[in-house]
C-alpha cells in the first residue's frame, strides 16, 4: 500500500507541472491573440481616420465645384475678378477656379489654361477645385464642361423665304431678306429697309440700290456701280470689293463702330469723280487697300482673324427651313368650297359672303392650270386658296380690295421628304413658275401671301404687304410699287410667319444670345 501511495503522489506532482505549463503557453497565446486585435483596432482606427479626411476633403472639393457652377449659373455670371471661389478656414474648406478655353480639343485638366471667364467664342470649361479636411488631407476634381452658345427665339416660323438666286426683286422692299442658296443682286435704284443674308453665295448691287440695314454675306460682296448705299455695316465671309462713285458704307448707329468685316480682302478703288464713305473700321483676314477717292477715317485692321457671323449664317439656315404645306397641313377651315368650274366674279363674290374662315380647294380640280383672279371687293374673312401639285397658279388681282383680313394662295409642295434631314421645296408642275400679277389701281388692304415651290414670276404695279415665299423670286415691280413684309399665320397649319430676324415692332425671332453650360463630359480627382 505504501508503495502505491507514493507512486500516486508522483503522478499528481507531474500532472500539476504539465498544468502549469498549458496555462502558460494559452496566456501567451491570449497576449498574442490581444495584441493582433489591439493593432488591428488600431490600424483600422487609422484607415477609417485617414478614410474620414479624404472624403471631407473629396466633398469640400466638390463643394468648391459646386460653387463655381452657381457662379457661372447665376444672374451676375462670372466675372474677371472673380474667377475663383473660395471658402478657407471654415467647413466645407475649398478654393475652386474657372478656366475657360476656345479649343475644339476637350481638355481632361486646367493645365496649360488661364482662369477667366467664358465667352462667346469659348468651347469648354474646367473648374479645378481643392478641398482641405480638418485633418489636413486634400483632395483636387478637374471637371470639364461644354460651353453651349445658341440663339434664343420667341416664335416659330420663317422670314421671306428664296431658296435659289434672286434678282429684279421689288424696288421697294421692308423687312429682312433672307436668300438661303444662290446669289443675290440688288436691281437698279431698288431699297431695302431691313437686313440682308445672303447664307450661301456672293451679293452685287446695282446702280442706286440702297440697303437700309446691315449686310450678312458668306461669300463676296461687289459695289462696282455707282451711288450705292449700306447705311448698316458689311460682313463677308469672302472679299469685299467697292469703287468710289457715290457708295456709302456704314453711317448708322448700329454701324457707328464697324463699316467692313471680311473673311478674304477689302479692295475700294477710284472710279468716277464722286467720293466713296465708309464709316466706322475696315477689318480683313487678307489685305486692306483703299484708293484716293475713298473717306475712310477709321482704324484699318488687315491680316486680321475674320469673328464669326452673329447670328451664324448657319443658324439662319437653320431657322429659315422651308415649311412644306399641302392639302393634308391642317387648314381646318370653318367652311370648304369646291371651286371648281366657278367665275372670278363667283369667286371674288366669296370674300365677302361670311366672316367665317374658307377655303377654295382647287385640288379637286382636274385641269392643269389653277387660274385665281379676284376683282374689287371688301374682304371679310381669312381665305385660304389650295392649288393642287401638278397644277400651275396663276394669280390676278384685278380690282381694289379692302379689310383687314389675309388672302393665302398656296401651291401644295409635291413632297415632304427629306433632303440631307432637311425639307426642301418640290414642284410636281413641271417646274413652271407660277404668276403673281397686280394690275389695278386703288390699294390691297388684306395681308397677301404668295407661297410656291415652284418659283414665282409675275408683274406687280401696286404697293402690297404680306409674304413672298418661294423658291425662286422674279417677280417685276412697275410705277414704284413695293412690298412690305408682314407678319402672317394659319394655325395650325402655318406658325407664324415673321419679317425681322432682330429689332423691329414685331420680330419673329429675337435673337438673344444664350450662353450655358452643358452636361459634364468628364471629372478627376486625385
Amino acid at each position: 500500500m505504501l508503495v502505491i501511495s507514493q507512486a500516486h503522489k508522483r503522478v499528481r506532482r507531474d500532472d500539476e507541472g504539465a498544468v502549469l505549463v498549458a496555462v502558460v503557453i494559452v496566456m501567451f497565446v491570449g497576449f498574442i491573440v490581444v495584441g493582433l486585435i489591439a493593432s488591428s483596432l488600431v490600424f483600422t482606427i487609422g484607415f477609417n481616420r485617414a478614410n474620414r479626411d479624404n472624403l471631407q476633403a473629396f466633398t469640400a472639393a466638390e463643394s468648391g465645384r459646386d460653387a463655381a457652377l452657381a457662379t457661372l449659373h447665376s444672374a451676375a455670371g462670372c466675372s474677371a475678378a472673380a474667377t475663383t471661389v473660395s471658402n478657407s478656414g471654415s467647413d466645407p474648406d475649398y478654393t475652386a477656379t474657372i478656366y475657360a478655353t476656345d479649343s475644339p480639343t476637350r481638355p481632361t485638366t486646367s493645365a496649360g489654361l488661364t482662369a477667366s471667364c467664358p465667352t462667346s467664342s469659348s468651347t469648354f470649361v474646367v473648374i479645378t477645385s481643392t478641398g482641405t479636411a480638418a485633418g489636413e488631407a486634400a483632395a483636387t476634381i478637374d471637371a470639364v464642361y461644354p460651353w453651349q452658345v445658341s440663339y434664343q427665339n420667341t416664335a416659330g416660323g420663317v422670314l421671306t423665304y428664296f431658296s435659289n438666286g434672286v434678282s429684279s426683286m421689288a424696288s421697294n422692299y421692308t423687312g429682312d431678306l433672307v436668300v438661303r442658296s444662290g446669289d443675290y443682286t440688288c436691281p437698279n435704284n431698288a431699297t431695302i429697309n431691313g437686313d440682308l443674308y445672303v447664307t450661301n453665295g456672293n451679293a452685287t448691287f446695282s446702280s442706286g440700290c440702297t440697303v437700309d440695314g446691315n449686310l450678312y454675306v458668306s461669300g463676296n460682296v461687289t459695289l462696282s456701280s455707282q451711288t450705292i448705299t449700306v447705311t448698316g455695316s458689311i460682313k463677308a465671309g469672302g472679299n469685299v470689293v467697292a469703287a468710289s462713285n457715290g457708295v456709302a458704307i456704314g453711317g448708322s448707329a448700329e454701324a457707328a463702330g464697324v463699316g467692313i468685316s471680311a473673311g478674304g480682302s477689302v479692295s475700294l478703288s477710284n472710279t468716277g469723280s464722286t467720293l466713296g464713305t465708309v464709316t466706322g473700321s475696315i477689318t480683313a483676314a487678307g489685305s486692306i487697300t483703299v484708293a484716293s477717292q475713298w473717306t475712310a477715317p477709321g482704324t484699318r485692321s488687315p491680316n486680321t482673324a475674320f469673328p464669326p457671323f452673329d447670328p451664324t449664317l448657319d443658324w439662319i439656315y437653320d431657322v429659315t427651313g422651308w415649311i412644306d404645306l399641302d392639302a393634308a397641313s391642317g387648314w381646318n377651315p370653318q367652311v370648304t368650297v369646291n371651286p371648281c368650274g366657278l367665275t372670278g366674279a363667283q369667286m371674288t363674290a366669296l370674300l365677302g359672303a361670311a366672316t367665317t374662315s374658307l377655303m377654295l380647294d382647287f385640288t379637286q380640280c382636274s385641269s392643269n392650270q389653277t387660274n385665281i383672279t379676284l376683282n374689287a371687293a371688301a374682304v371679310t374673312r381669312d381665305v385660304v386658296f389650295l392649288a393642287p401639285k401638278a397644277s400651275r397658279m396663276n394669280v390676278t388681282l384685278a380690282g381694289a380690295l379692302t379689310g383687314a383680313h389675309q388672302l393665302f394662295f398656296v401651291h401644295a409642295d409635291a413632297s415632304r421628304d427629306l433632303v440631307d434631314g432637311r425639307t426642301q421645296p418640290d414642284c410636281g408642275n413641271g417646274n413652271q413658275k407660277d404668276t403673281f400679277d397686280i394690275s389695278t389701281s386703288g390699294q390691297i388692304e388684306p395681308s397677301v401671301l404668295l407661297y410656291t415651290p415652284c418659283g414665282l414670276t409675275g408683274t406687280v404695279q401696286l404697293n402690297f404687304h404680306g409674304q413672298l415665299y418661294t423658291n425662286q423670286g422674279g417677280l417685276t415691280f412697275g410705277n414704284g410699287a413695293s412690298y412690305t413684309c408682314e407678319s402672317m399665320a394659319w394655325a395650325p397649319a402655318l406658325p407664324k410667319l415673321g419679317c425681322r430676324i432682330r429689332g423691329g415692332s414685331d420680330p419673329i425671332l429675337v435673337t438673344t444670345l444664350v450662353q450655358q453650360l452643358g452636361g459634364r463630359l468628364w471629372q478627376s480627382e486625385r
